[in-house]
């Protein structure tokens, strides 16, 4: 398996509603919808990882240029195709890696227990990397982050725009058993987008933005989770 890291462009927007019809349309007239899920639309939960100091969180806050997250990523809470990602962020570039695990494994990471990590499969791949940083700074489950993402797509420069809304999380960790109790972390329907592509993208596709008062901001849907987690904790 390739685990070497390879690094995007990557930009992030809020819109609200009548912003992203305008992009959402002018997307829709140059780019092709997502092959994955109906129309480019599915649902994406997360189960973000962190150490005992809590370093993606408090990097992010600090707006450090060089930070690492580790997550758990499934598709419409199925247990069907689950993935350990490490998401690595230098600037505005950030490399994604990941390896398949299995339901078994997910409840592993849930109860604690990393031993699984160190089993042949995962030799060379994120996993083996979650592993050794675990040994050294504890690394555990820190917040549920669940959204539904509209995906387009281009071909020249491997652009990819996404519109992720509906952002929620939930109190405890596992979104896949039982009947898990999701909250909505925006209150007025904000939608963030993202634009990531390789080493360049083309012109008609900048335009879709243009003309719109938007500047690129630092989102992190993790950020926002764990702090709405802290009002549901009081």
């Amino acid at each position: 398996m390739d685990n070497r890291k390879k690094y995007r462009h990557e930009f992030k927007y809020m819109l609200n509603k009548g912003w992203y019809e305008i992009i959402r349309q002018r997307a829709k007239a140059v780019m092709k919808p997502d092959a994955h899920g109906d129309n480019g639309v599915y649902r994406i939960t997360s189960l973000y990882l962190d150490d005992v100091f809590d370093s993606a969180y408090n990097d992010k806050l600090m707006g450090l240029d060089v930070r690492k997250k580790y997550r758990i990523r499934f598709y419409g809470l199925s247990p069907k195709l689950i993935r350990l990602e490490i998401k690595d962020k230098k600037g505005e570039m950030v490399s994604k890696r990941s390896v398949k695990m299995t339901c078994g494994d997910y409840e592993s990471i849930l109860r604690g227990d990393k031993g699984f990590l160190s089993e042949e499969r995962f030799l060379g791949t994120v996993g083996e990397e979650l592993y050794a940083s675990d040994k050294l700074v504890r690394i555990s489950p820190a917040a549920v982050v669940d959204y539904v993402r509209e995906a387009y797509v281009c071909p020249a420069g491997n652009v990819r725009i996404t519109f992720d809304s509906r952002l929620k999380t939930m109190a405890g960790m596992d979104a896949l058993n039982g009947k898990p109790n999701f909250y909505d972390v925006f209150d007025k329907g904000e939608i963030i987008l993202e634009v990531k592509y390789d080493s360049f993208m083309p012109s008609y596709i900048r335009e879709l933005l243009a003309g719109l008062p938007l500047n690129a901001e630092s989102v992190s849907k993790y950020v926002l989770c764990r702090d709405f987690r802290k009002k549901l904790a009081k």
